[in-house]
């Protein structure tokens, strides 16, 4: 029986951190909008608000350009590679030309109809108030809950297609960064492990997996020349503690 694990993610950049914000809010969006009730359509909304609240950042596009610049720079060197597949890396090519294109800033920012929408514009500031959202402070949106749930979700629904070009782009992003790690299953003694990482080799993101019956989680620090990874007793009700057992793992760097 194939063991199965859990893998925790800490990126090399900032970039890279904020698609993986975007990655686990829109999990969270994407199941809220399969319930009709009152309390995941707020959640919906909630989550929808901080999803623009990223992507409002002026340079978000500038960088995503810049990092798929980079990706195609570096698959353009396999070209004459006769180990590539010459269709997979031209596929490759033309999907990141084609976001590159896309993301230019000359288009505006990203969801900017459903950030500008009336309805958002005024609802979104009460959302940063602990139970602002309230019949007493906003009856508008009290009225919105409690419209028929499929009016609910054609709205919400029209808001989130305009979110399927950062998608694009972000899912991309990750699926680069994920493919170009090497697994390597070892043991970390004493519940720690280090490793000097190579300065000719670019990491954008590490991954370490833990059986899924483990009962430890990693803290990992990463910089452009050291990985330090300490493993923490998995406890609620305690202040985390460091292990002291040797803890096998996989690496993906």
């Amino acid at each position: 029986m194939a063991t199965s694990y859990i893998y925790y993610e800490q990126p090399l950049s900032e970039l890279v951190r904020t698609c993986l914000r975007l990655e686990y809010l829109s999990g969270f969006l994407d199941s809220y909008l399969e319930s009709p009730q009152a309390a995941s359509t707020h959640a919906a909304l909630s989550t929808l608000l901080d999803i623009l609240q990223i992507l409002d950042r002026p340079d978000i596009k500038t960088k995503l350009i810049s990092e798929f610049r980079r990706y195609v720079e570096s698959f353009q060197q396999f070209k004459d590679n006769q180990e590539v597949s010459t269709r997979s890396l031209n596929s490759a090519l033309d999907e990141l030309n084609h976001l590159i294109e896309l993301l230019q800033p000359k288009y505006g920012k990203f969801a900017h109809e459903a950030r500008d929408h009336c309805f958002i514009s005024t609802v979104r500031q009460y959302f940063l108030t602990p139970g602002g959202t309230c019949n007493a402070d906003l009856p508008q949106y009290h009225y919105w809950l409690h419209l028929p749930p499929e009016k609910q979700q054609s709205y919400l629904k029209r808001w989130v297609i305009e979110l399927e070009e950062p998608y694009k782009a972000v899912r991309l992003l990750l699926k680069l960064a994920r493919d170009s790690t090497r697994e390597n299953k070892l043991l970390a003694e004493d519940g720690f492990y280090q490793k000097t990482l190579s300065p000719t080799r670019f990491c954008p993101l590490v991954r370490v997996g833990l059986d899924r019956n483990s009962l430890v989680y990693p803290l990992m620090s990463l910089g452009r020349h050291r990985l330090i990874i300490h493993f923490y007793i998995a406890s609620i009700e305690k202040k985390p503690q460091q292990a002291k057992e040797n803890i096998p793992f996989i690496l993906m760097d």
